[in-house]
């Protein structure tokens, strides 16, 4: 929706965010802000982010590929999922 911004949340694919329509900002925890425009893509893994739609009035529109990948280690520990807070809907994957 218009001006809305998604939980922090990571998974532990690898993922490609294609945006269709609009602008979409791809905030990092490290505070670092990508914008992102039409046919523009991202490519993630582990990464803990979230998506803000830029726009106060329109709708933006993302296709996301999640393909799944052998765990990933960072400072001798396995990463795991984590969907952010407000996204308890969401089944994990197991990983």
């Amino acid at each position: 929706p218009p001006g809305s911004l998604s939980p922090m949340h990571r998974t532990v694919s690898l993922d490609y965010g294609v945006v269709l329509e609009g602008e979409i900002d791809l905030v990092l925890d490290s505070g670092e802000v990508r914008r992102m425009k039409r046919g523009d893509v991202s490519v993630q893994r582990g990464t803990n982010h979230a998506w803000k739609n830029v726009s106060e009035t329109g709708w933006a529109r993302m296709l996301y590929v999640l393909q799944e990948s052998h765990p990933l280690e960072v400072g001798g520990k396995v990463l795991k999922e984590d969907y952010g807070e407000g996204m308890g809907d969401v089944k994990p994957s197991g990983n």
